[in-house]
């Protein structure tokens, strides 16, 4: 166990307890990240932004033309909004920091969102020594209209006391103990049968054995060969090299610890599902290079990992949309498509919606 990295649920819950985070009820607690839940203070903008060190988003509001939003309209295709995280001030202690991602279901819904925070000038962090203040949300739907509303979170953030990137010592012992990357049979492939790149192992495709044709622009569910995150790690997706390809591979990306490891470490991993994005026509084949995974050690195993916990994920095996889609469990559904609709998308229902109405099943050849 490493003495510093990735804080677990309990520790995330005890800095509830103590005031240091407001807003968060257990339900908003997974195995090391928090869910931010809206607050009901909304606002469309004319551009997005960042702030500079030391100013608060508050008072940027102004400047970017922002105009109040009400939670009964859809947010449209292409306009940005600004949302508040619910919750009064958070008070981090003075070593702790943490990054933010948007959930699963929402980088799934190609729904864009960007966490900005006061006095921070980047996006999806909170750093300082200590950073105490707001938190908002920089969402903007893409493709289809969208509706929230307050108490949905559409992000979720990490907290850290240290960086804890697993080398490659520790990634060697990790793969021979559990196995942290399968081949797309299922096997667990050995340290030397991996690739790197940097800190990271790098991620193929999973396309059934086909090759796909991608057009610019449009929007992809796809998936990667499985992987595992044993409890004592957790994983983030990092963007790829653009001398891979010019493409966005991902929307969201941690993935907390316990995917694939099964209730007692009876698990075989499971794929990453991946939203991307092409910038020119591409031709996309099975095996090849899509995605890389960053693990990093947890300061403590989590009281619950996740393949113990509920989630919409646990059994997935084939590329899956969002939770607020009916499920296609379809072996020759290899990935989906999505040009746009004017269908609105309602984040509060789940399982609600027939896919075929947002999307088109691109199919084994």
């Amino acid at each position: 166990m490493s003495t510093t990295g990735v804080l677990p649920r309990q520790m995330l819950k005890q800095l509830c307890d103590q005031g240091n985070i407001t807003g968060i009820s257990d339900a908003y607690l997974n195995p090391a990240s928090i869910d931010l839940p809206l607050a009901d203070e909304a606002y469309r903008l004319e551009t997005i932004f960042l702030p500079l060190a030391g100013e608060k988003v508050r008072n940027l509001l102004p400047l970017v033309g922002a105009t109040p939003h009400n939670f009964d309209n859809p947010f449209e295709v292409g306009v940005p909004y600004l949302i508040r995280v619910e919750g009064k001030e958070w008070e981090l202690p003075s070593m702790v920091y943490g990054y933010a991602n948007p959930k699963s279901s929402t980088g799934r819904d190609a729904f864009f969102c960007r966490s900005v925070a006061d006095g921070v000038d980047m996006y999806d962090a909170l750093t300082g020594t200590p950073w105490s203040g707001e938190q908002w949300v920089l969402a903007r739907p893409d493709y289809f209209p969208v509706s929230a509303h307050p108490g949905l979170a559409l992000s979720q953030v990490r907290l850290f006391d240290g960086k804890s990137f697993l080398d490659d010592l520790h990634a060697e012992q990790a793969i021979r103990r559990h196995g942290l990357i399968f081949d797309n049979a299922g096997r667990k492939m050995s340290f030397q049968e991996t690739r790197r790149h940097a800190d990271s192992f790098l991620l193929t495709l999973d396309l059934g054995g086909s090759t796909i044709g991608v057009r610019k622009g449009r929007f992809y569910i796809l998936q990667t060969n499985p992987i595992m995150v044993p409890p004592y790690l957790s994983a983030e997706l990092r963007a790829i090299d653009p001398r891979l390809g010019e493409f966005r591979s991902h929307a969201a990306g941690y993935i907390d610890p316990g995917w694939g490891y099964g209730k007692n470490g009876e698990g075989r991993g499971r794929p990453i599902t991946l939203e991307v994005i092409p910038q020119e026509d591409m031709l996309l084949r099975h095996g090849q290079i899509i995605a890389r995974i960053r693990f990093e050690c947890m300061k403590e195993e989590p009281d619950i990992p996740y393949d113990s916990a509920a989630s919409n994920y646990t059994d997935q095996h084939t590329p899956r949309l969002s939770k607020h889609f009916a499920r296609v469990e379809d072996e020759g559904v290899i990935g989906w498509e999505c040009s746009g609709t004017r269908q609105v998308l309602d984040l509060s229902k789940v399982g609600h919606y027939n896919p075929y109405d947002f999307f088109t099943p691109i199919l084994r050849k």
